[in-house]
């Protein structure tokens, strides 16, 4: 399967701001002690990080290669209103533009994310035809998105958009972005999630179910939470091969809880900016092990 220019290579790219980096590098330092050796091509679309910021990222990857893409306010459409439509909404709605052109395939991932397997197993994944493959969402109700948007009840399927493999050269052609973009400008102010919902109906019925232990959102780890997932949503025991640490409560959240924080802990105790995250949520070394020490815990109870 050729998937770019260098059929190797693995093509990655991370859309975040000035706040986000150093859990950007956290993602980054995950995905590479998940999959060693192979070669990885990181896009990385910014509003206006730092270059001090930029080489604690680049510290993190140093074999890899990382192409940077700033979003400015030129480049939101001149039809939008700036009150509704940020420049972060481009962090995914504006791959078509920011991806490299030899870029065939492209795999998005959100900073809020945690790599614990080998991504070539998802990298490699069949898409069957499809432009886009992802894992169903656990919070969004499909049959009503579709009702509202007046889109096919008899495919009515919402993925989570924290983790996309795109095969960019059926998005480009078929101008999937732009019908995004234009989603956007006429709806931000109606919908909740502004991205999210754009891409859910601009691939509306044509993409590819991922298994959902490539996106294991909080329904999926919270105990008391997992009753209100369908049979096909629970991972029943696998482990997760991303975990995604949707809604609020992230691991760098003061008081906030989820079974695999430690995770995160682990990963951006390895960049440069573990002392930095430490300070801000108050994490010291012993809260930290008590989080690992809890999920050890739950295992045997």
């Amino acid at each position: 399967m050729t998937t770019s220019g260098n059929s190797s290579r693995i093509d990655i790219t991370l859309g975040f701001d000035e706040r986000y980096a150093p859990h950007a590098a956290a993602t980054i330092q995950a995905i590479l002690a998940a999959t060693p050796g192979a070669d990885f091509r990181f896009t990385i679309i910014h509003d206006g990080v730092s270059a001090e910021r930029r080489n604690g990222i680049e510290i993190t990857a140093p074999k890899s290669t990382i192409h940077w893409v700033q979003i400015g306010d030129s480049d939101i459409p001149s039809y939008a209103s700036r009150e509704h439509f940020s420049r972060a909404i481009l962090f995914r709605l504006g791959l078509a533009d920011a991806a490299p052109a030899d870029c065939s395939r492209m795999l998005y991932v959100d900073t809020d994310v945690i790599c614990t397997q080998d991504i070539r197993d998802l990298w490699t994944t069949d898409m069957g035809g499809a432009p886009i493959a992802a894992v169903q969402d656990c919070f969004v109700r499909p049959d009503e998105f579709a009702r509202r948007w007046g889109l096919n009840p008899a495919t009515p399927s919402y993925f989570n958009s924290g983790i996309l493999l795109i095969d960019m050269n059926s998005a480009r052609s078929e101008g999937a972005f732009k019908r995004a973009i234009d989603f956007v400008a006429l709806h931000a102010a109606e919908v909740r999630f502004a991205d999210q919902d754009a891409l859910n109906f601009a691939f509306w019925g044509r993409w590819k179910k991922l298994d959902i232990v490539w996106n294991a959102q909080r329904h999926m780890a919270i105990p008391a939470l997992i009753a209100d997932l369908a049979p096909e949503m629970r991972l029943n025991g696998r482990q997760p091969a991303i975990i995604h640490f949707t809604g609020p409560e992230k691991p760098w959240t003061p008081n906030a809880y989820h079974p695999w924080s430690w995770l995160y802990w682990r990963a951006v105790r390895k960049t440069v900016f573990a002392a930095e995250v430490s300070r801000a949520s108050g994490m010291g070394h012993l809260a930290r092990a008590r989080l690992l020490a809890r999920w050890l815990r739950s295992r045997f109870l």
